[in-house]
């Protein structure tokens, strides 16, 4: 908390040099060893404020830095997971293969682990949510194999719209 303080610090020395100046300005000329003294107040407060401003500036860099950083390893782990899903898809849809359900659960909650520890609880919940027919039909899918086909297919709807608010923006 203390840090983000040091943004304002460089304000609050500017207006205190400033009052020195005037201060120091008001001054007698018989006063030369006071205002040696409030001159180096004021100089040392111009550095402080430097440090200040430049400390400021550095934390902001850092936390722009790691924001783009968390949002580039969302975009990569997103991805995966929504390549995965649509492995998962296939695998589901070919009636020759054997039905994946260990591997759809398992998935699924990497995917909800990752989605409750990375971005929040909130998007579990639009992870978890029904997609409308709009999204594929289910007519190529075996009737006994629809079930994991809509949950996986919801879930990776669902993952591509979260998804696009980190795909989308570099």
């Amino acid at each position: 908390m203390w840090r983000e303080y040091f943004g304002f610090a460089g304000t609050a020395v500017a207006v205190i040099n400033g009052i020195i100046a005037m201060v120091v300005a008001l001054m007698p000329v018989r006063r030369s060893v006071l205002k040696l003294r409030l001159g180096v107040v004021a100089i040392a407060l111009a550095v402080l404020a430097i440090g200040a401003a430049s400390y400021a500036k550095y934390r902001t860099f850092i936390q722009v830095e790691r924001q783009q950083a968390e949002r580039s390893d969302a975009r990569t782990q997103l991805s995966a997971f929504l390549t995965e899903g649509r492995e998962l898809l296939g695998q589901i849809r070919d009636a020759k293969r054997a039905l994946p359900t260990t591997a759809a659960d398992e998935w699924a909650l990497r995917t909800e682990t990752y989605l409750r520890d990375k971005l929040g609880d909130e998007y579990i919940e639009r992870f978890r949510k029904d997609a409308d027919e709009l999204y594929g039909y289910d007519a190529a899918v075996a009737a006994p194999r629809m079930a994991y086909w809509r949950a996986v297919r919801n879930r990776v709807v669902n993952l591509e719209m979260i998804g696009a608010q980190f795909l989308g923006q570099p």
